[in-house]
């Protein structure tokens, strides 16, 4: 697990402006980012006289209370809610401000806030101003700019924790292509643990990212900024920071055994015990059938599969063989069905709706998904399995499928999530019939997307943006910073 004081603040150049990364990408989908508005937070009445005879503090607490009603603090809607519900509260307490200045406490958040960028995260997004220092103590002014830093630095690091373990963007927002549940944050228990807590690491640390490989990025990202000397230096800290947002959509630590499959590395393997046992090559989607960004669990093995054709691959590719041989489907081994009923391709009206039509391509050799495929339900049909084809593993960019995963050594992938020896997989791939074997335990599969990824050795390696997804991820970074800070 990466916590707060592995990793001091270096020195190192400047961010790249904001500026800059809305410049460097291009996304044809527009990123709103969260609704925002001013948190309501209501006048508190006076403090009791006596309480402050005798204690002057006490009276300045109270002022900057009565206060908070008339400051105007934009934040995102969740954040404005547990700000309103804390403030609001007839019991309330000052988490940064004394009555006359910043605490100690305010200080550490601050500090820990200017280090955003070692996390791949945007400074710019959780600057707190203190414009209360330049101001007479007592004064009226001085009392309303307390106010306003105490509201500010509760919205700021709500939103600094709530990004360190989430991410700052929605990915769902980008386009079809992800599909993720994003992480929730307890932020009312966020809240109520930096009000009393006087040391905030505990409420970081337990929020930061805890997979090893997070801890590695960030080490790049170090190394890339104060001794990258390349021409893609810039390109690289681009793909570094992309990296380390979308880790943050994944579960904060890895399991004991999953699959994981980076699509622009064209590469499966599958980890057991923080060790990566098995690696392959793997075939993805083509341009116009991208494989999506999500996370699934592998629930079943299928030995000597059919294949259902899909509608759309009978349409754009079956159909014009059709017109020019009407047993086309006949000779090539298919199984054709006109609402329900089997019959001769030759015979089918092919001009009527194709939902009435199916196509199947028994199980044998020849068969589109080969001799087995490894099944994670999920609302793309996307799944694992073999292929006849062969060759098309030894090319070097393997964008062909239309957007299943096809694998270098299915057997070996079978084996090792059902627990079982490649011996085993072989015998019911020998009986030729189809079969469904569930896997004794579920292993989670993520079909991932990093440009930027640590081997086993933690050295991290960089490949195309095949996809043109990073362009889309900075985009969005940008337009998020963009309505923080504006």
């Amino acid at each position: 697990m990466l916590s707060a004081s592995a990793l001091a603040a270096p020195a190192k150049p400047p961010e790249a402006s904001t500026a800059a990364l809305a410049d460097a990408t291009q996304s044809s989908v527009p990123y709103a980012g969260p609704a925002r508005r001013i948190a309501e937070l209501l006048p508190r009445g006076n403090a009791s006289p006596l309480a402050t005879l005798f204690d002057p503090v006490a009276a300045n607490q109270a002022k900057i209370f009565r206060e908070m009603s008339s400051v105007q603090v934009p934040m995102n809607v969740d954040i404005a809610e547990i700000v309103e519900a804390y403030y609001n509260q007839p019991k309330a307490k000052l988490v940064w401000v004394d009555g006359k200045g910043a605490t100690v406490k305010a200080a550490q958040a601050i500090d820990l806030m200017k280090q955003a960028g070692d996390w791949g995260l945007t400074p710019e997004d959780y600057a707190v101003s203190a414009t209360f220092e330049s101001l007479p103590q007592g004064s009226p002014e001085r009392v309303k700019a307390l106010a306003q830093f105490e509201i500010a630095l509760s919205s700021k690091m709500l939103m600094f924790l709530q990004d360190n373990f989430r991410g700052r963007i929605d990915p769902n927002q980008l386009s079809h292509y992800y599909d993720f549940k994003r992480k929730p944050v307890d932020l009312k228990a966020t809240m109520s643990q930096l009000s009393v807590l006087p040391d905030l690491l505990p409420v970081f640390d337990r929020l930061m990212p805890g997979n090893p490989k997070f801890g590695q990025l960030a080490a790049e990202l170090h190394y890339l900024r104060t001794s990258g000397q390349g021409s893609d230096t810039a390109a690289d800290i681009n793909k570094v920071i992309v990296a380390m947002e979308e880790i943050r959509w994944l579960p904060q630590q890895f399991p004991q055994r999953y699959v994981f499959i980076n699509q622009p590395a064209y590469m499966a393997y599958y980890n057991e015990n923080d060790q990566t046992t098995l690696s392959m090559k793997a075939v993805i989607g083509q341009q116009d059938h991208q494989t999506n960004f999500f996370n699934a669990s592998i629930k079943t093995v299928e030995f000597n599969p059919d294949w259902g054709v899909p509608q759309s691959i009978i349409h754009n590719e079956m159909l014009p063989h059709l017109k020019r041989d009407p047993a086309y489907l006949d000779k090539e081994g298919y199984v054709v069905s006109v609402k329900g009923k089997q019959m001769p391709s030759a015979k089918v009206d092919w001009s009527q709706p194709l939902e009435n039509i199916s196509v199947v391509q028994p199980p044998g050799p020849d068969n589109a998904l080969g001799q087995l495929k490894i099944l994670f339900p999920n609302a793309h049909d996307i799944y694992m399995h073999d292929t006849p084809a062969r060759g098309k593993f030894a090319s070097q960019d393997r964008m062909f499928s239309h957007g299943c995963v096809r694998l270098e050594n299915p057997r070996g992938m079978a084996a090792a999530v059902l627990n079982q020896t490649v011996d085993f997989v072989s015998q019911q791939i020998a009986g030729g019939e189809k079969k469904d074997m569930p896997l004794p335990e579920q292993v989670p599969v993520y079909v991932a997307y990093f440009t930027a990824w640590p081997t086993t050795d933690g050295t991290v390696e960089y490949y195309d943006d095949i996809y043109g997804r990073d362009a889309e991820t900075l985009n969005a970074i940008a337009t998020t910073t963009s309505n923080r800070t504006h």
